[in-house]
């Protein structure tokens, strides 16, 4: 019974310890050779955070960048509006009789007339026939002031006389009317009627109390009150659905002409100023990479042209492999163009502010990018937070450098030859003003650059030793595991050897059994005469006994 019960341990541990040990230990190594790897790899950056460049250098770089900046939003800061009113100077009162001189008035008003005569004419603010010897005049229905002082036809580029003459905008009625309206619109005429009303019909009172007080006979004098009742019923007449009207249809047919002209200047005027961005940018990076090699061939001890080559071609190499940042900054200018002319007129009354418009879009567009790079996914806030604020350093240093080069130039002009042009960029003291606010903003901004860079290197550095020493901890919980794991093994290999024994000893005892039992039944079959032989089987069963107790 006590050798059954033994066996059955024995068994129930050979089936607990059908556990694969090897398989978990070749786990366990595959783990701790990836986060070794993983480990070399994470010391190897960490090394790599160096600290930033030195203030000198990220001083020059920075002056560089802002001075081919400031040349590039200089360059394309005149909005449309801008160049309209450079281009005409006139005033209004300069330019209102020449709308009347137009052929597309001239033209209109003697159809209008041809009309009376006629008899088919229409007061299209009354409803009316206008008969032939009443006074008829062709009115602006959009006012021709009103025109002249659109911001958006400017920017569409424009003439008052295009617009003003249009079919659409030359509504014929009465000259009672049409005085009366002067410059007003129709929906502000209409808004004022019962005032207008009020002091038309005072007016007309006083004029036939004066009348009456005048020396004129009796008939003079009822012909001339009848005449201003006549004008003033004129005046009055004027029907409200009517005049709406026919601003409704005159204010569409206007602004559809401005907003498709408009919308092409506007996309002409942003891919021109893109081109010059990258323009200019181009030329700035070409000219750095050129110098930075000159710089690199006069360092060497032993210079050649062979070496002046190899420094050239290496430059040129590193300008293409930057090219896809002047595109970048022609798509920046591009968007920054179009945005400073949706809100046009009010950038037009700041002359530098559609650059800092251009400025502040540049910086949107690089946080974004930034952003969304998968890249920087996964960096600490702190990192993305400075890095932005580098961002928005470079935004503030090209918006405070728009301001400084203006009052440099300001403070220039007034000495002697500062007033001289130059192609494509203007005066002496425009240049001078841009260098002179490059190099101050530039050096403010590159203090502060160099201040972030330091505080990023040091986040990274913490960030990286903080994911060395996880990494560090992770390995030493794997080796604990594995350490585990082979001692597990050999407990379980030294219980599977001694239930193999166990097993074999059992064998053995069974066999030795089942031959000393055959033994014995052959000897009781026998004749037990001789005593020699009882004894031999006495020894056999004690034989037996001592081999049972050692099993």
């Amino acid at each position: 019974m006590a050798n059954n019960n033994a066996n059955q341990n024995i068994e129930n541990d050979s089936r607990e310890t059908d556990f694969d040990f090897e398989e978990v230990e070749g786990f366990l190594s595959k783990q701790l050779e990836k986060s070794f790897a993983e480990l070399e790899l994470l010391e190897s950056d960490r090394k790599s955070i160096s600290d930033p460049d030195s203030l000198g250098k990220i001083v020059v770089d920075e002056v560089w960048k802002q001075f081919g900046n400031q040349i590039g939003l200089d360059m394309t800061n005149e909005t449309l509006i801008q160049k309209y009113d450079r281009e005409h100077p006139e005033q209004y009162k300069d330019i209102a009789d020449s709308i009347l001189q137009d052929q597309q008035y001239k033209d209109a008003n003697k159809a209008m007339k041809e009309q009376q005569q006629a008899g088919t004419l229409t007061d299209e603010y009354t409803g009316k026939v206008l008969k032939p010897g009443e006074q008829a005049n062709l009115d602006h229905v959009v006012t021709r002031k009103e025109i002249f002082e659109s911001q958006r036809r400017k920017q569409a580029d424009l003439g008052v006389a295009d617009l003003a003459n249009k079919e659409e905008n030359l509504k014929p009625t009465n000259e009672n009317l049409n005085k009366s309206k002067k410059e007003k619109s129709n929906k502000k005429y209409v808004e004022t009627r019962e005032t207008r009303e009020k002091s038309l019909i005072e007016q007309n009172e006083k004029a036939n109390k004066r009348v009456d007080e005048s020396n004129l006979s009796d008939v003079e004098k009822r012909l001339q009150k009848e005449k201003n009742d006549k004008y003033l019923n004129n005046k009055l007449a004027a029907d409200d659905d009517l005049m709406m009207q026919a601003d409704n249809e005159a204010r569409k047919a206007i602004n559809k002409d401005i907003r498709v002209n408009a919308t092409k200047k506007v996309v002409k005027r942003a891919g021109k100023d893109a081109l010059k961005t990258m323009a200019i940018s181009a030329l700035f990076s070409l000219l750095k990479e050129i110098m930075n090699g000159l710089i690199r061939f006069f360092k060497e001890k032993s210079k050649s042209f062979k070496g002046f080559l190899s420094e050239m071609k290496e430059s040129i190499k590193s300008f293409f492999s930057k090219i896809l940042s002047v595109g970048q900054n022609g798509a920046s200018t591009f968007i920054g163009t179009i945005v400073s002319e949706i809100f046009g007129p009010i950038v037009s009354l700041f002359r530098k502010l559609s650059s800092l418009i251009k400025q502040g879009v540049s910086s949107v567009i690089d946080a974004v990018k930034y952003l969304r790079n998968k890249e920087n996914k996964d960096k600490p806030f702190a990192i993305k937070v400075a890095q932005i604020g580098k961002i928005i350093t470079v935004g503030l240093v090209g918006g405070s450098a728009i301001f400084l080069g203006e009052v440099f130039e300001k403070l220039l002009l007034t000495l002697p030859g500062m007033q001289i042009q130059i192609p494509l960029i203007g005066t002496f003291a425009n240049m001078i003003g841009l260098f002179l606010s490059s190099l101050v903003s530039g050096l403010v901004g590159a203090i502060v650059l160099n201040l972030i860079d330091k505080l990023i290197a040091q986040k990274l550095k913490e960030a990286s030793g903080r994911q060395v020493i996880d990494k560090k901890n992770k390995i030493m919980n794997l080796q604990q595991v594995q350490l585990f794991a082979a001692e597990n093994r050999v407990i379980a290999l030294k219980q599977n050897v001694m239930s193999e024994i166990s097993k074999n000893h059992i064998l053995a005892k069974d066999e030795m059994r089942q031959a000393l039992n055959t033994i014995f039944d052959e000897e009781k079959t026998s004749d037990y005469k001789n005593s020699d032989t009882r004894n031999r089987q006495s020894d056999l069963a004690q034989m037996q006994k001592d081999l049972e107790d050692l099993l």
